[in-house]
């Protein structure tokens, strides 16, 4: 079914498909600890046992949502059933269960320890939520779809035909490619509920006919929006001056300010009292291995343009910098040593840049700072690059979780494209989804 006008609920879901992802889950969760405690405990005494088990299986219940979240199992991407979505499905299960372990017989403050019940609300959960999803996924895919116009020629414009094409969970279907705008409006001008994705519009279109797209609920929108919308990044070559100026803010709202500045002390303070053990055994390692210094230091570019010392556990033979440089370092490099195999591996290397976000150098999710032997050559290469300089660098960030290390000029490219999105969208459930995204990443890679 695709949209036709006045189909409100079609309309509704399709706005809300992250949503009802969420909601699955605390449907599974509530249907499969009501009906098991009737099963288990009976009539008489239901009353009582929802008593007892009700707050602990609330916080069992957040603590899962955190995990699936974790597990990137509320991006819409993950629904699709293939199987590395299983594979992640079923790991996150795994989590749960020693969640649930965890608190019930190690903190022990709740007075109960479910041995079955736990296990049975486990079972039910992952059958209903699993569900649940596959529902969602077909609903979305072959039964609530929105019609997709796509206009002009370009790579850009075939990448976002793939992801629809590839993903019909996202509930966007092309119905077809046409070559100029003037042709796309002549052929679906009673068209209700379409995107119109365009490269360019070179020709003169009168304001009756966009209009009258617009009175069809029809949405127009250019290339760059799309990626914005459908990729969550910003492609360079379809921005200016003009688009900088009205999309990049520089002034932050104050609220997000503060509770970012609060956000990144808590976290490095806790993170380097927690770690303190492991990175004192670790820098014994460092330090005995060849009598090195184990803090290395290396000048990065920060806010504004300034050079700032970034810290690491050193992980590599002294002098390495001098030997050979690279943008990103190989796996295999020889210049890694057997302690720093190990700390990079686990990324415990990295640690001491807590440090650098107590310095205000950083801050917890921003874009990565570079090297300046780096730097320059970038901004010769790719338009607008010196913009990642007007915030704060990044312990993690946005082009971290969603792009792979960059070894090109066109790999930088396309995670600057990653950071561009960021900058222009940034706010604190950003911040917050990036950190526990990293997390998640730093334990299952």
């Amino acid at each position: 079914m695709v949209f036709t006008e006045g189909k409100y609920l079609s309309i509704i879901l399709y706005m809300n498909r992250v949503g009802f992802i969420v909601f699955g889950d605390f449907v599974a969760f509530w249907l499969s600890f009501v009906v098991i405690l009737f099963i288990r405990f009976g009539h008489s005494s239901y009353q009582q046992a929802i008593s007892i088990h009700f707050f602990p299986f609330v916080i069992l219940y957040f603590s899962w949502v955190l995990s699936f979240f974790l597990f990137g199992l509320y991006d819409l991407f993950t629904i699709k059933p293939t199987i590395p979505h299983l594979n992640r499905f079923a790991w996150a299960l795994s989590v749960c269960f020693i969640i649930g372990i965890f608190l019930f017989y190690f903190v022990s403050i709740f007075g109960i320890t479910p041995k079955t019940n736990l296990l049975f609300q486990l079972l039910g959960f992952g059958v209903i939520s699993f569900s649940i999803r596959r529902m969602i996924y077909v609903i979305f895919s072959e039964t609530i779809t929105r019609p997709v116009i796509l206009i002009g020629s370009s790579k850009d414009i075939d990448e976002i035909n793939d992801v629809i094409s590839n993903h019909p969970q996202l509930g966007l279907k092309t119905i077809d490619h046409l070559e100029n705008f003037k042709e796309a409006i002549k052929k679906y001008e009673l068209i209700h509920n379409a995107i119109f994705i365009f490269k360019n519009i070179s020709e003169k279109i009168p304001n009756e006919n966009i209009v009258n797209l617009y009175k069809k609920n029809t949405e127009i929108i250019n290339i760059a929006q799309a990626y914005e919308e459908y990729l969550h990044k910003i492609p360079v070559g379809y921005i200016d001056q003009t688009w900088i100026i009205e999309n990049i803010k520089i002034k932050e709202n104050i609220l997000y300010k503060i509770t970012k500045k609060i956000l990144d002390l808590s976290f490095a303070i806790a993170l380097l009292i927690i770690t303190s053990p492991l990175l004192l055994i670790c820098s014994l390692f460092i330090y005995f291995y060849d009598r090195g210094p184990i803090i290395y230091k290396q000048k990065r570019i920060g806010l504004n343009g300034k050079e700032f010392e970034i810290y690491k556990l050193r992980s590599m033979i002294v002098n390495s910098g001098k030997s050979m440089l690279h943008h990103s370092t190989p796996v295999n490099d020889p210049r890694i040593t057997p302690v720093g195999k190990v700390i990079r591996k686990l990324h415990i290397d990295e640690i001491p840049q807590m440090i650098n976000i107590l310095k205000g150098d950083m801050t917890l999710v921003g874009p990565r700072p570079e090297c300046r032997e780096f730097t320059e050559p970038f901004k010769q290469s790719i338009p607008h690059y010196e913009i990642r300089q007007i915030i704060r660098p990044g312990f993690t960030g946005w082009a971290q979780i969603k792009y792979r290390h960059t070894n090109t000029i066109e790999d930088t490219r396309e995670k600057f494209e990653y950071d561009l999105y960021y900058i222009k969208n940034k706010n604190i459930f950003i911040d917050l989804g990036v950190i526990l995204r990293t997390i998640q990443i730093i334990f299952t890679h």
